[in-house]
């Protein structure tokens, strides 16, 4: 059985559970923590099977990742750790347990900003510290890309309780090209993230039509529950799949998918084919001198620009037509500041 990241979810809260002396745990109450930690931290629905948690205990109870937990049951109900004291996060693993739980932690670390993961942050960061102590290294095996001090992150918890919950908020939100902030009242769909920043998926409670509006996090100035107005749920907003055809955030909820076309030249072609602009990515042509002709169905929007500009001369966009010109016209607006 892998030790994945719902695997080590599950046996971290079985772990703080069975450490708290003051209640007295079935296996129903069990497999209710463990349900409810993977809806937390997972947005998992589905209850923990009774076989996955008999997994999970003879995973802790054997040698295989050097816990021997010493799970016991009383009155042929109630678990509890026959020792008081123990914790799987105060003993030495195993080399296979070593490199499990390294594997786990390097993508648990990616959840480090939610402080709805705090108490099993706790225990992550105990065995993570288990793990240096009996390795002498601390030096990790995976670089993630991210953005320290990021502007925002402080919000990310209380949108996300609220998006769940479905409550209405009120921010104070400042764009880019306001003087100050202001206050509005959102109702919030989804958080997303795109390129290390953070948005809120919502819609103003002052749109005169249905539309989405989209919240950079880092200009949110402050943010509050309203128990004043109810949430409104947009009929429109799929949260599951708004962005299928979106690259990056930026889009109407009216916006419509077109198929563009570009040109990439032999340089470029292995790489945009190995990592495609877009699922939608299809090669439709190959040229004798390698180059490749794509096409993509996307919403035309900044980002979408953005990303093909990056690629300058090794990238021409074929149709359509207005896109095409609207290229073109950055390129020689970029190709201005260079004249001399």
């Amino acid at each position: 059985m892998p030790l994945n990241r719902a695997t080590l979810i599950r046996i971290s809260t079985i772990d703080k559970c069975l450490q708290n002396r003051f209640r007295r745990w079935t296996i129903d109450d069990l497999i209710d923590a463990c349900t409810d930690a993977l809806a937390e931290f997972e947005g998992r629905s589905n209850p923990v099977s009774r076989r996955t948690f008999q997994n999970d205990l003879a995973l802790m109870r054997s040698d295989r990742l050097g816990y021997n937990a010493p799970i016991v049951v009383r009155e042929n109900k109630y678990y509890e750790y026959d020792d008081p004291d123990f914790s799987i996060t105060h003993l030495p693993l195993n080399d296979e347990g070593l490199n499990a739980l390294n594997s786990a932690l390097d993508i648990l670390r990616q959840l480090q900003g939610f402080p709805q993961l705090a108490s099993s942050i706790e225990t992550i960061s105990k065995l993570n510290e288990q793990i240096s102590r009996q390795t002498g290294s601390a030096l990790p095996a995976m670089d993630m890309e991210r953005v320290e001090g990021y502007v925002g992150s402080q919000f990310i918890g209380k949108i996300y309780e609220a998006v769940r919950r479905r409550q209405t908020l009120v921010i104070e939100y400042q764009s880019f090209k306001a003087r100050y902030p202001k206050a509005l009242i959102v109702y919030p769909y989804l958080l997303k993230e795109y390129r290390n920043r953070w948005f809120l998926i919502g819609e103003k409670a002052s749109n005169r039509a249905p539309q989405v509006n989209i919240f950079a996090l880092d200009r949110i100035h402050s943010v509050a529950i309203d128990r004043e107005h109810p949430f409104k749920k947009c009929v429109d907003f799929d949260p599951e799949h708004f962005f299928d055809d979106t690259i990056g955030v930026t889009r109407g909820i009216h916006d419509k998918a077109r198929r563009v076309v570009i040109q990439i030249d032999r340089n470029q072609a292995p790489y945009v084919e190995s990592k495609p602009f877009h699922r939608s990515q299809k090669v439709e042509q190959r040229f004798s001198d390698g180059s490749i002709q794509l096409s993509l169905k996307v919403v035309i929007n900044n980002e979408l620009e953005r990303l093909i500009l990056g690629y300058g001369h090794h990238a021409e966009v074929i149709a359509p037509p207005e896109f095409r010109a609207r290229i073109a016209e950055n390129l020689k607006l970029a190709s201005s500041h260079y004249q001399n």
